[in-house]
């Protein structure tokens, strides 16, 4: 799964591992998981930044629909203890957590680095290239 930080990453330049993840991502080489709470980060983060990335609400719209056509959906149980200090950065961990996804890309590891202690493996995006090429 991604970090919303990949996203914008990749969206605001075409160079970089963010936007070859993304190229990954269309290419189907990999699923992304995803719930309802990150689809909602994901719209209000790429929004409030729509002026830098130079992209109108309409085509991060359309971005979103392409992200959730190819996405496997999770729906999170109703429990959770919040274990980060960034409660933005909760609803990543949780689904992480309850989705089973295999790794949480981000440019931010070390402020999930309590993630590490519940089983999910934190990569940066060069570092999840790397083992997707191998």
């Amino acid at each position: 799964m991604l970090d919303t930080n990949v996203i914008y990453a990749g969206l605001r330049s075409r160079t970089g591992a963010s936007f070859a993840v993304l190229q990954a991502l269309w290419q189907r080489k990999w699923i992304l998981v995803l719930s309802n709470t990150v689809l909602t980060e994901y719209e209000e983060i790429l929004k409030r930044e729509s002026g830098s990335l130079n992209l109108s609400s309409a085509r991060i719209d359309q971005f979103l629909d392409a992200l959730c056509a190819l996405a496997e959906r999770k729906n999170l149980s109703g429990l959770w203890i919040p274990g980060l200090i960034d409660p933005d950065d909760e609803s990543f961990l949780r689904l992480a957590v309850e989705g089973g996804a295999d790794c949480l890309v981000s440019h931010n590891l070390r402020h999930l680095a309590p993630a590490r202690q519940l089983g999910v493996n934190l990569l940066a995006p060069r570092d999840f290239l790397a083992i997707m090429r191998a």
